[in-house]
């Protein structure tokens, strides 16, 4: 009798492990990094997945959610870079349950129509992940295709380009002191894939753009060859 109880315990164990899955950790940058959860056939991710905020603290995070069968599902949270809550994203009513207007402080956004009516009153596009932390991300960039030391306070303004199914590219307008510009394109598929919210008008989606504000400014010696990247200003 003992040995059969031993037994049913045992497969109690190894079936809550089988439903648990394989925890997987990545790195994404110094201050984060992504863990998550996959099947036993260690890629279908299933299970919690959580961007880690690592500069704050060992439990704050940046995004918080779910995934089914590699498919995003339930409610997902988005944290700012100090830990308050900026949105909620339902997959299962694909519908913003909260958002932050705050958090789009130093961004634009353009509708791409001709119809100025849709082009005033459609919804915004946005992407699923924190606003300051898609800067961040996407700020590292600049440094592979852009940097002049000698050009003090270099402005960039760097825009997604989102069409009518989310689908996203990305460029980076550099301003110079005599308004003079110059923009490139970017290969932009960081280890946390951003989805996009495309713009809406009357349920129908419409292109649009999306465009952050930066600064850059010259390195200092405790940067380790980096240029300083600011979006945080109101260069508009």
């Amino acid at each position: 009798m003992k040995q059969q109880l031993l037994i049913v315990a045992l497969l109690a164990i190894c079936v809550s492990a089988s439903a648990q899955g394989v925890q997987k950790t990545l790195p994404i940058n110094k201050s984060s990094q992504l863990d998550y959860e996959v099947a036993n056939d260690g890629h279908t991710k299933d299970g919690l997945y959580y961007v880690k905020n690592l500069a704050k603290d060992k439990d704050a995070l940046y995004v918080q959610g779910h995934y089914k069968n590699n498919a995003r599902t339930g409610t997902w949270y988005f944290f700012d870079a100090k830990g308050n809550l900026t949105m909620r994203y339902s997959y299962d009513q694909g519908k913003i349950l909260f958002m932050e207007p705050k958090s789009l402080h130093n961004v634009s956004v353009n509708v791409l129509s001709d119809d100025p009516v849709v082009a005033k009153n459609a919804t915004a596009p946005l992407p699923l992940c924190p606003v300051d932390y898609y800067a961040s991300l996407i700020g590292n960039e600049i440094y592979a295709h852009y940097y002049d030391p000698t050009n003090d306070n270099l402005t960039a303004e760097i825009i997604a380009h989102i069409d009518a199914a989310g689908k996203a590219t990305y460029t980076i307008d550099y301003i110079f002191k005599d308004r003079k510009s110059l923009r490139q394109s970017i290969d932009f598929k960081p280890v946390f894939p951003i989805e996009w919210l495309p713009a809406t008008y009357e349920k129908k989606a419409i292109p649009s753009e999306f465009t952050i504000y930066a600064k850059i400014s010259p390195k200092t010696d405790d940067q380790e060859g980096h240029a300083r990247f600011d979006w945080n200003n109101d260069e508009k």
